[in-house]
């Protein structure tokens, strides 16, 4: 018989339920708890990539405004020598004037600014000025010029010119008085000397420009980022189905070989595999005469048998905190632990003996306990292993099981019943177990309603044999 514990509950396949549950990170009783990648994408690694893209995009558009005012400062740079060169040719005395820091003659000055004029309307600025580099004269003409008194020029003028210290310097700015505007300045060589432009040309218009490009840019961008996040929710989404179905069904498995192996097995094989001695009661139960039984019965109910007993042993030593070491045969080793192993071992098999006479079984059991030193060690011969118990306390605790007629407890003398157990003390006697070389003193249980065990058919023929003279 391989080494089974008989079990109220089977294991259950994994149900879709369960795994929502827990991909959402809730878990059930006795589930599996995989890793929570989901989980932790959702909560941690979604809203850091979201601040991200975010913080990108932000950055990118500030960036493209930039770069987009880049552009028009040097376009408009360009667009002042332009000027510069054209107001050398048609007015070369106002240029001349101007770059020398004087004002031009009202003849050339007029002449001037129906040149700047034409520029103006030309490249849609609203104002156009040339400016002696050290701001001591200028010229000014556009149809949105600032009304200024001279002081307010003077110091309009001076400013720009103090911005622009170095000939390669370039002035950008953004002004919102009268209107919302953009401002560029630069120094224009020329052959009557080097002379400050500025231009300014209203911003509504640019911004609104710049403004749909920079939306169609941060559209695109956005968009590809909002993709890959969600191809990555969904491959994360996958890893986590799958992380859960191989969690689920090594738990799954894991439980259904649970069933075959005691807690100390368990225990044994999830901790290092190192022998070790501890103080334990063992509790050996075996069918009698059940060789008689297996070779006139069905293999059916020969089974039966064995699964009805083996259940009633496995049950009553774990009700009363003992461990079912293994099932070898048409019986079982159970141990129990702790100050108080020797009562609980006794009342468990006075539970066995009184639950098997109620169920009326075709044979009955007989059980030896003893008390001693074991040995925990795990026993791998190849890809196999087993944790089991092992010394002189266990092979006792088999010999007297030997011994012991149908409903009967053979236990060292050494243990004494609690008084909550109802046991007849039949008698003490002394046994040579096979295998040891010391006598072993033992006294024989039973329980106290005689009838109780000569329910079953064995322990009646048992009682007769007894009866009658040697």
């Amino acid at each position: 018989m391989s080494n089974a514990h008989a079990s109220d509950g089977v294991a259950r396949p994994p149900t879709r339920l369960s795994s929502l549950l827990g991909r959402l990170g809730w878990r059930t009783a006795g589930a599996a708890q995989p890793y929570p990648l989901l989980r932790h994408f959702l909560l941690i690694v979604l809203p850091v990539l979201a601040l991200g893209f975010t913080g990108l995009l932000m950055a990118s558009a500030l960036a493209l405004s930039t770069v987009a005012e880049r552009v028009y400062e040097a376009d408009a740079a360009g667009r002042h020598v332009s000027m510069a060169a054209i107001v050398g040719a048609a007015a070369p005395e106002a240029l001349a004037a101007i770059a020398s820091g004087d004002f031009p003659e009202p003849a050339d000055t007029a002449r001037t600014k129906a040149l700047l004029a034409e520029k103006a309307e030309m490249f849609g600025l609203t104002c156009v000025a040339l400016i002696a580099t050290r701001g001591t004269s200028y010229v000014n003409e556009g149809p949105a010029c600032p009304s200024l008194d001279t002081e307010r020029r003077k110091d309009i003028v001076t400013y720009i010119a103090r911005e622009l210290s170095t000939p390669e310097a370039r002035l950008f700015k953004a002004i919102e008085d009268p209107v919302p505007a953009w401002l560029v300045a630069s120094i224009a060589p020329s052959d009557r000397g080097a002379v400050v432009i500025a231009t300014v040309q209203a911003s509504a218009p640019l911004d609104n420009v710049i403004g749909a490009s920079i939306n169609a840019w941060i559209g695109g961008l956005g968009l590809a980022l909002i993709v890959a996040l969600g191809v990555a929710l969904v491959l994360v989404a996958q890893m986590q189905n799958e992380i859960d179905r191989r969690s689920e069904t090594l738990s799954f498995a894991r439980d259904r070989i649970a069933r075959f192996v005691s807690r100390h097995v368990r225990t044994s094989a999830l901790g290092a595999e190192r022998a070790r001695r501890s103080e334990s009661t063992v509790l050996f139960m075996d069918i009698r005469d059940f060789s008689s039984f297996a070779e006139s019965e069905s293999p059916d109910e020969t089974a039966a048998l064995v699964a009805t007993i083996a259940g009633i042993g496995f049950a009553a030593v774990q009700a009363h905190g003992g461990d079912v070491d293994r099932l070898i045969g048409d019986g079982l080793i159970a141990r129990f632990d702790g100050p108080d192993r020797v009562d609980r071992a006794f009342t468990a098999a006075t539970e066995i003996l009184r639950r098997i006479a109620a169920a009326r079984t075709a044979r009955a059991v007989g059980i030896g306990l003893t008390d001693g030193e074991v040995v925990e060690a795990t026993i791998a011969v190849g890809d196999r292993a087993d944790a089991t118990i092992l010394g002189r306390t266990v092979n006792l605790s088999a010999r007297l099981c030997s011994t012991a007629q149908a409903g009967e407890i053979v236990a060292a003398a050494t243990l004494t019943p609690p008084r909550t157990c109802a046991l007849l003390d039949v008698g003490t006697e002394t046994l040579t177990p096979k295998g040891h070389r010391q006598p072993v003193t033992a006294r024989r249980l039973r329980l106290t309603s005689a009838s109780a065990v000569l329910r079953t058919p064995t322990a009646r023929v048992a009682a007769r044999s007894r009866s009658q003279p040697a």
